[in-house]
């Protein structure tokens, strides 16, 4: 079964992987609904891409909610449904960027943590009691669910200050590894051998000097000051998409 693990130099917890699955969902279903609630249907067809699978749910009757929330709950090398200023916007970062605007600090949780828990989201030994308050009020709350494992990354995140805590998902690269750090082999190095065969102070230590360099430049630190601000990517949300001309010919 997958894990998210929240792994830090001097211990580790784990939530079961089913409550990625979870995050996943809540944070899809709330981003349609604000989504909807933020522009007018008509607004909404316009900032549609012609091609766009969603746009077939957007018609003169109104929405259908749920071919609207399946056809815009693909992502990755998917394409882009939205078009803004004539350009293709990804429309996942969109919807995330729209919760986050928009949703308590609950969801803005879920979604960074959904979102970025693959890539290695982290949290500065200083901002670790804030994350760990955030956590158990969400579990106070109802959001994150019992019996998930929440109880272990709050005792982590509340054991120590000095250092920070960083996500990786199990069926991706763990946390450190030879790419999410500073590392640079030599050309006579096998790769995955000379990585694993470094003490694990110093592989955490050049995981650290990255994750605060290109990682934070990157977005992935969980930072209390620029919580209720942050944005993925293109940083548009719902808003964005109000005020377009049609984007393109209706057909």
């Amino acid at each position: 079964m997958s894990r998210i693990y929240f792994h830090s130099l001097h211990g580790e917890a784990e939530v079961l992987g089913a409550e990625r699955a979870y995050l996943g969902k809540a944070t899809h279903d709330a981003s349609i609904g604000l989504l909807l609630g933020v522009i007018s249907p008509w607004q909404l067809r316009r900032a549609l891409a012609r091609k766009s699978m969603a746009r077939d749910a957007v018609g003169p009757n109104g929405v259908n909610e749920r071919m609207l929330s399946l056809a815009l709950g693909t992502f990755g090398d998917d394409e882009p449904a939205f078009v803004v200023d004539g350009k293709p916007v990804d429309h996942w970062q969109l919807l995330l960027n729209t919760l986050i605007q928009h949703g308590g600090d609950g969801m803005r949780l879920a979604a960074r943590i959904h979102a970025q828990c693959e890539i290695h989201c982290y949290a500065e030994g200083s901002d670790r009691a804030w994350l760990a308050t955030l956590i158990a009020r969400q579990r106070e709350e109802g959001l994150l669910r019992s019996d998930m494992g929440w109880e272990s990354v709050i005792e982590l995140l509340t054991s120590r200050d000095d250092e920070p805590v960083v996500l990786s998902y199990s069926v991706c690269d763990p946390f450190p590894n030879s790419v999410a750090s500073t590392w640079e082999p030599s050309e006579a190095d096998d790769d995955h051998e000379a990585w694993s065969g470094l003490p694990a102070e110093e592989r955490w230590s050049m995981g650290v000097e990255w994750l605060r360099t290109t990682g934070a430049a990157r977005g992935l630190r969980l930072d209390p000051d620029e919580w209720a601000d942050y944005r993925f990517g293109h940083r548009l949300t719902a808003a964005d998409l109000a005020p377009q001309p049609r984007a393109e010919e209706e057909q």
